[in-house]
């Protein structure tokens, strides 16, 4: 399980509850609690000028225990949307403005014991239905910029009436034309803002979508179940190798802001079989009233980008909100995508407002790694910008670090943590040596000596807690990463050895300049860098002979007095050091057992 689907593991516990089709079967959630549980109908109004118009129908639930405030033109609202899925990526390709209240029905069909109460709320338990003609009346739209999806609240409705594409859910036919987008899928999802809801703290359920098809005449025609309190930002994920079958490769988080609304974030990184990777995101909105104003993701400045690309979704009909794409940069090892002005410069600059989702890509000559991207967000406040996991380009270039080693036989690599025996455990496979005047190490990069020529013994300086210390005599390495040092004379068990390395990078001619330290720490039986019950349980099976320690392995490490048998006597030490009993002490060459 990966830090992604650690996070994404305990979500929608509301929407589990509720199921695919809306049917919940179980109890009512606190308060009320309006959820989009079905699309019954789309009402198609043609097109003017290249773009299509549409209105979606409405099947809404109060699943919570309390009634749903329904006002006149006012709350709850239905802001609908349009994305397609081509190529890898999911875009927003249409936009309504907000549907509001008329007058609720209190009807059966949402799994719950429905009290009947309708007219100027939605009774607890009920469904309400509105047909797509009905939510297309021009009247009853408010712009989504009345609307803080966050509280719920709404500013007032802009009456008024227009063409057949006015307010009503827009899309540019070109964007779904087959031959543009050969192989296409596409999705209508309807999002609620709802002023109690919001204050019952069940608004995270707002968001529900259903695939659709395209007919020759564009019409939307409905495919399969509603997925109810799912954004369709999870269609990406859902349907990413073909309907219904899902792209795993797609990671979709929440993203919440601290004391307001959430964002999901999904990311999908793909090898383009050429030497790159396409690195695709996208950022969704559900109710954050803050709404998003950037996107940074870190890249190496060795890392070269190309194809740098946005999209997002262009708001109509007089709406206030700007469609002026976003501004992109690439340096100072970030990639980053940003509204053309900031809220002190234009509080209606294009921003990634409630319900709407935005898309970002690149190619990148590295493959994927973990990193921290960052969410700017657009309205001034704290914090002003939330971090989540992502991932992006690979560092290929990294500052030198040693990464590993071995205790002296080849194979035998483990993470240098500064408690490494320091001496072989055999060289015949029967006697024990209690010295180490070879070893391997590994750095994270190609190194070489600092003025430039192939690493050597003058690059490694060695001192010993001792006094006298082993010179490094030679030096060798196929790859410049992996490296075999011969000292003059064995490390023993008597003395901390601390080796630094004075390397640069070939890549970067960053240079390192770190020391490892090799020695024993008495006690760690599995040598995990700490004593703990464990170790004195391993030491009991040794002496007990129920584990065989193999000579040259580095784990058996039960022989504390170095005798080269393990017996009774390294009990008693064990316990001597744990205890501080004299001849033994807890502290050893400088360091102390935990």
């Amino acid at each position: 399980m990966n830090r992604f689907t650690r996070m994404f593991a305990g979500l929608f516990t509301v929407v589990v509850a509720v199921g695919a089709h809306g049917v919940r079967g179980g109890e009512h959630s606190v308060g009320p609690d309006v959820i989009y549980s079905d699309i019954n109908s789309i009402r198609d109004y043609g097109a003017i000028g290249g773009v299509h118009g549409y209105a979606l129908g409405s099947n809404t639930c109060n699943i919570g225990n309390q009634n749903l405030l329904w006002v006149n033109d006012g709350t709850p609202g239905l802001g609908m949307n349009a994305y397609r899925l081509h190529d890898n990526r999911l875009e927003q390709i249409g936009i309504s403005w907000v549907k509001t209240a008329c007058c609720a029905a209190a009807g059966a069909g949402c799994g719950l014991a429905c009290n009947g109460q309708g007219g100027n709320v939605l009774g607890a338990g009920c469904l309400d239905v509105y047909s797509g003609g009905f939510n297309g009346i021009q009247s009853n739209m408010a712009a989504r910029s009345s609307i803080n999806a966050f509280t719920g609240q709404f500013s007032g409705l802009q009456g008024g009436n227009g063409d057949a594409l006015f307010r009503r859910l827009q899309i540019v036919e070109s964007d779904l034309a087959d031959a543009n987008f050969p192989g296409a899928q596409y999705f209508a999802e309807g999002v609620y803002a709802a002023v109690d809801d919001a204050q019952a703290d069940n608004s995270m359920n707002n968001a529900s979508y259903k695939r659709v098809t395209i007919s020759g005449t564009f019409a939307l025609q409905q495919q399969g179940p509603m997925n109810v309190g799912i954004p369709a930002i999870f269609a990406w994920r859902d349907h990413g190798n073909g309907p219904n079958t899902p792209d795993t490769s797609v990671e979709i988080i929440p993203v919440d802001v601290p004391g307001e609304g959430r964002f999901f974030a999904a990311t999908r990184v793909s090898d383009n079989g050429n030497g790159t990777w396409r690195y695709a995101y996208a950022i969704f909105n559900l109710n954050s009233d803050r709404s998003g104003g950037s996107l940074s993701v870190p890249v190496p400045e060795s890392v070269n980008v190309t194809n740098v690309g946005f999209h997002d979704v262009d708001y109509h009909s007089g709406e206030v909100y700007d469609n002026t794409d976003w501004v992109v940069s690439t340096s100072g090892g970030v990639v980053r995508w940003s509204s053309p002005q900031t809220f002190d410069e234009n509080a209606n600059s294009n921003a990634i407002r409630w319900g709407t989702m935005y898309t970002f890509w690149f190619d990148a000559d590295a493959p994927p790694a973990d990193v921290d991207a960052t969410l700017g967000l657009f309205k001034p406040f704290m914090p002003e910008s939330v971090d989540f996991p992502s991932q992006a380009p690979a560092n290929l270039c990294p500052a030198p670090a040693f990464l590993g080693g071995a205790t002296g036989i080849a194979a035998a690599t483990r993470v240098y943590d500064g408690f490494i025996d320091a001496r072989q455990e055999s060289t015949d496979g029967v006697n024990v040596d209690l010295g180490l005047s070879s070893f391997i190490i590994e750095v994270n990069t190609e190194v070489e000596n600092v003025n430039g020529t192939p690493i050597s013994a003058s690059a490694f300086t060695v001192t010993d807690t001792a006094g006298s210390a082993p010179t490094v005599v030679s030096v060798s390495s196929e790859d410049q990463r992996r490296i075999t040092i011969e000292l003059s004379e064995a490390i023993t068990v008597d003395a901390w050895t601390d080796i630094t390395l004075n390397a640069r990078s070939l890549c970067s001619a960053s240079v390192m300049n770190e020391t490892l330290r090799v020695g024993f720490l008495p006690a760690d039986v599995n040598q995990d860098g700490s004593v703990t019950p464990f170790d004195l349980l391993r030491l009991r099976q040794h002496i007990l002979g129920l584990i065989t320690p193999e000579a040259g392995v580095p784990t058996d490490f039960a022989d504390l007095n170095r005798n080269g048998s393990i017996e009774p006597i390294d009990l008693l030490i064990f316990r001597q050091l744990l205890n501080g009993v004299p001849p033994a002490t807890r502290a050893w060459a400088g360091e102390s057992l935990p």
